[in-house]
């Protein structure tokens, strides 16, 4: 009897869920014909075997919907673009329009049901009005480029100013009308599609090449100068007599070149890049549109050196100015140690430097501390190294410790694209052994810190902040996991931010509407975070990450506590990207600094700020006022 009970209670209870659900398909289709039947909207319609199928089917239609709609208003110039490495001139709205794919499902609501055959359908629907926000958000990132730049070109980093400008060009290719976005730049209005080109050719203009020294081993030291000046950063390619080179980037005007050793080195042509179409990867957006487009043409891309039939000859004062940029580490702005307390320092660097020269890299172990020999190690697994010019270094005292600043080496890998140049810094342990080995920052990172006036910081603080941000960077480098969970606090506020690529909320049932928001922040646990790191250490060969335009506040309380802002570049073997990164760390004790918070985005997001304008350099990011 209890049985034949239950058995009703069950029928009973699914012939209600069934009822339920009817209802709700009655609802969604109710709401289907409703937005179908409105001029307000815009929607496409898929339907697949699967939800995934509908939601792609969905999303193909709306596009066509939205390339019918804006294609009388939308203007686009003509250009040339690759088809299977055919060079086609086109001006499809089309081809343009799916460029829109990865803004426009982060803009757009979804209702999904079933039929009774379990086949999946979608609608997929938009605002007409926020075509003009997707629109508007495109812009704001071609002048955000722009902006970019022009920091970048103040600092000589041509490198991040022709990236930029290039990047920014592109997209603003795949505006309404690309031809008549102005911007104020040096108090006028410019027409960008004229003006990001005549920039670029302008800063090509003004880069300098010249051949510094030839090595025995074939390698060719390079001066690289811009309007005088050495350069911050380029990158660039050459012919090493068997193919072009992978990319190359020079760093605080050094370069160096690589050939064969049986090969006579005569001129060589080298080739500074312009259009980072390997960068742009990690931005789904940027990377469909620079796969369409032909890379612009700027024959003051191309640098000769030497003449033609005659092997590279160094010129004299190219080979003066290289020596000296080698050592830039003994010109810091600090208090360094005078010739006789050096001197055994000094003893030590010139056999560890030698092990390097001579590429025996093993240097006698005695030099080291445990830690330091195994850092070594590593920063010579890193890459294949080589000491550039003849640096002289520069020792300064770091509370009970002296640091060794900064001498250029060159890195190269046998499974990836790119070749580094880094200046690498040595620390003295109390004991005079090496305990430390690190990449130093930029000139221009530094000189952020190092040359702040009277009444800034004083000269050992300013050794804490420089050595702590060169430690995080060479940590990621030197994959040392270690290192980096040891300098987060237990309780560390960790944000990591991304832009969400596609649609990946689904109802189980197949019914109700999906929304996406355009960003994603995500708060992650230290142990989360640093599960995530060794992922990625693990998949790649190598991790460079480059800082530039730093920022770094003291905090109101908490002795030595600083909020640090900084534009970010990153690449590793399989991912690369650009984004600002905060840290707010406590550098009270000198031996043990602590992130209490740390943040990243990929880009300015004005719902962070709604209160600045553009122009404030903290607008759409993570700033320090927002954590005192």
């Amino acid at each position: 009897m209890k049985s034949s009970f239950r058995l009703i209670l069950f029928l009973m209870a699914g012939l209600l869920c069934q009822v339920s659900l009817s209802a709700q398909k009655k609802e969604v289709l109710q709401k289907v014909e409703v937005i179908k039947g409105m001029t307000d909207f815009i929607y496409g319609e898929g339907e697949g075997a699967t939800p995934a199928d509908a939601d792609r089917n969905a999303l193909q239609s709306l596009l066509g919907k939205i390339g019918t709609t804006v294609n009388s208003s939308f203007n686009i110039l003509e250009h040339e673009i690759n088809n299977n490495g055919k060079l086609e001139l086109k001006s499809d709205v089309s081809m343009i329009m799916n460029s829109y794919s990865q803004v426009t499902v982060n803009n757009t609501q979804t209702l999904n049901w079933r039929d009774k055959n379990g086949r999946y359908y979608q609608l997929k629907y938009m605002l007409r009005s926020e075509l003009d926000k997707i629109f508007a958000h495109r812009q704001d990132r071609v002048e955000d480029y722009v902006r970019e730049s022009l920091r970048a070109e103040q600092k000589g980093r041509v490198d991040n100013a022709l990236r930029f400008l290039n990047w920014a060009y592109v997209l603003l290719h795949s505006l309404q009308y690309p031809g008549g976005v102005k911007m104020k730049i040096d108090g006028d209005d410019r027409l960008l599609i004229n003006w990001i080109p005549s920039r670029m050719t302008e800063i090509l203009k003004d880069v300098e090449v010249s051949v510094a020294k030839k090595g025995d081993d074939n390698t060719v030291d390079v001066l690289f100068k811009y309007k005088d000046k050495p350069a911050a950063g380029i990158d660039f390619t050459y012919w090493n007599g068997k193919t072009t080179s992978s990319i190359n980037s020079a760093k605080g005007g050094l370069g160096q070149l690589s050939f064969p050793e049986d090969m006579t080195v005569e001129d060589v042509m080298l080739v500074i890049e312009t259009s980072y179409k390997e960068a742009s990867r990690s931005d789904k957006e940027l990377e469909m549109i620079i796969g369409d487009f032909k890379p612009q043409e700027f024959p003051e891309a191309r640098k000769i050196i030497g003449v033609e039939g005659k092997a590279l000859k160094p010129d004299r004062e190219a080979k003066k100015e290289f020596n000296s940029l080698a050592s830039i580490g003994k010109r810091e702005k600090m208090t360094k140690l005078d010739k006789k307390d050096a001197k055994e320092y000094q003893a030590v660097i010139d056999k560890v430097l030698k092990s390097v020269i001579d590429k025996s890299y093993k240097p006698d172990p005695s030099y080291f501390t445990e830690d330091g020999l195994d850092m070594f190690d590593k920063l010579l697994g890193y890459g294949q190294a080589y000491v550039l010019g003849s640096p002289e270094v520069g020792f300064y005292p770091f509370g009970e410790r002296v640091v060794a600043r900064c001498i250029p080496m060159r890195f190269d890998f046998k499974n990836n694209k790119r070749t580094f140049i880094e200046d690498v810094t040595f620390t003295f342990s109390p004991e005079k052994k090496i305990e430390s080995v690190a990449f130093g920052l930029g000139e221009s990172a530094r000189k952020d810190i190092f040359e702040q006036g009277v009444g800034a910081w004083s000269d050992s603080v300013k050794m804490v902040i420089v050595t702590f941000l060169e430690n995080y960077k060479t940590a990621f480098a030197l994959k040392r996991l270690d290192y980096i969970n040891s300098i987060f606090d237990e309780n560390a506020y960790i944000i990591v931010g991304h832009k969400l690529e596609q649609v990946k909320k689904m109802p189980g049932d197949g019914f109700g509407i999906s929304i996406v928001p355009k960003y994603e922040y995500a708060r992650k646990s230290k142990s989360d975070y640093i599960d995530q790191l060794k992922r990625c250490f693990e998949s790649n060969e190598y991790v460079n990450i480059n800082f530039s335009d730093n920022d770094v506040q003291k905090a109101a309380y908490g002795g030595d506590t600083f909020g640090i802002q900084i534009r970010q570049d990153y690449y590793s073997e399989h991912y690369g990207d650009q984004g600002y990164l905060f840290l707010f760390v406590d550098l009270n004790d000198a031996d043990k600094p602590v992130i209490k918070i740390r943040t990243w985005q990929p880009e300015r997001n004005p719902d962070l700020t709604p209160m600045l304008p553009k122009s404030n350099r903290d607008f759409g990011i993570y700033s320090n006022s927002m954590f005192q």
